[in-house]
């Protein structure tokens, strides 16, 4: 019973970042709204969310050599759900900022923490299924806020009201980590601060993280808005377009999952950046909204593990992988999440055009693939060097 909860600690914390991260396409206009700002402005806002995951992360490459991972959890998701309630009954410009601020924070630690217990608990192909099972975490949060807060923002529920349902299951989470024995605090704490191992393919494969989390996260934020505006629909039926992407990253993620048990996490993740460069370009270029509904499953199914299965692609560059190994790359990703709001709003307010910004996320789709290819063959050129040094 102990590993099982261990489990759902490492799983729920994917779940609870997704609540955070994923509606803001949806609750970007209403926000607007009700606090008379404009929509880029409200968008930019929930630059401070990201920007504090990505502070977050940086924390994390730390935090660890001091905090034991239980009392991070207990601690992390306590204040978590603090400020969520701050967030929501503030009506302070500034305090709804520091707020949002706080909380990306926290919502980051709690992720390093759960891929550094992933990480530590299992090893090779068992990881790598572990890793993407956290993706479907993320991915099922997906499905289930946006759905919810498409409903929220439909019934006239206040823009924060998916918010303070995460808040909810923050303080479940902590109630649980309360009654769990955690395998890795068990261990000497020592353990923790062993020598990380560093070389250019796993620092190269941090970079192109964080240009292909500038694009997933702009994707979010954007897709809606653009089939509210190119196809003239009201919010319920734009929402539906991000709601089947994550029902396909939902679905993704478990296929992935399955494959990735199967064969080698680069062969996933090339197949995965040719669907989803594919996908995007056919939803810019078609002007058949259903079909669009549709392929909005498969541009879900391909980010659907993509992220994890970086992480897992990454993790196979060092013999030994620590909490910095796994910090640097979600460090990575941090950055690029966290210009995402504010790089995409500037390049929609530069253009005028919301499809341009989806056209730049396209763009970059297609130089992460390029990447991830240069990687795999640069790690043959290695594989074989050594084989004939060593014979």
């Amino acid at each position: 019973m102990n590993r099982v909860k261990t489990i759902f600690i490492c799983i729920i914390a994917s779940f609870v970042m997704s609540g955070f991260l994923n509606p803001i396409g949806l609750i970007s206009e209403p926000m607007s709204k009700a606090l008379a700002i404009t929509l880029t402005e409200a968008v930019a806002r929930f630059g401070y969310f990201t920007v504090g995951v990505f502070i977050g992360y940086l924390i994390s490459y730390f935090i660890f050599d001091f905090i034991r991972l239980r009392t991070s959890v207990i601690l992390g998701y306590g204040l978590q759900m603090l400020a969520v309630a701050g967030l929501l009954l503030s009506e302070n410009d500034a305090a709804m900022k520091l707020f949002l601020f706080v909380i990306g924070i926290l919502a980051s630690i709690q992720v390093c923490g759960a891929s550094t217990l992933v990480s530590l608990l299992w090893q090779g192909k068992p990881r790598q299924t572990m890793l993407i099972g956290q993706d479907a975490a993320f991915n099922g949060g997906g499905i289930f806020f946006t759905s919810l807060t498409t409903w929220f923002i439909a019934s006239g529920f206040h823009w924060g009201a998916t918010y303070a349902l995460v808040a909810i299951v923050t303080l479940i989470i902590a109630l649980v980590a309360s009654v769990t024995d955690l395998e890795v605090a068990n261990r000497d704490h020592n353990e923790l601060k062993g020598p990380t191992e560093w070389n250019p393919r796993i620092l190269a494969v941090g970079g192109s993280v964080a240009f292909f989390m500038l694009s997933k996260i702009s994707i979010f934020i954007w897709a809606p808005l653009y089939v509210e505006q190119a196809f003239d629909v009201g919010i319920a039926q734009a929402g539906s377009i991000l709601t089947n992407i994550f029902v396909g990253a939902f679905f993704g993620s478990l296929l992935g999952t399955y494959i990735v048990s199967r064969i080698r996490v680069e062969y996933f993740l090339i197949t995965m950046l040719i669907v989803g460069a594919t996908s995007l370009g056919s939803i810019l270029s078609l002007a058949d909204f259903q079909l669009v509904l549709i392929l909005g499953y498969f541009l879900g199914a391909s980010i659907g593990a993509t992220f994890n299965g970086y992480t897992s692609f990454g993790l196979s560059f060092v013999l030994n992988p620590t909490h910095k190994n796994v910090a640097y790359l979600l460090i990575a990703g941090g950055i690029g999440s966290a210009l995402a709001p504010w790089f995409s709003s500037q390049v929609v307010e530069f253009s005028g055009e919301i499809k341009y910004v989806l056209g730049l996320c396209l763009f970059i789709q297609c130089l992460v693939l390029l990447s991830v290819i240069c990687l795999i063959l640069s790690s043959w050129y290695l594989e074989k060097r050594l084989t004939r040094i060593e014979g």
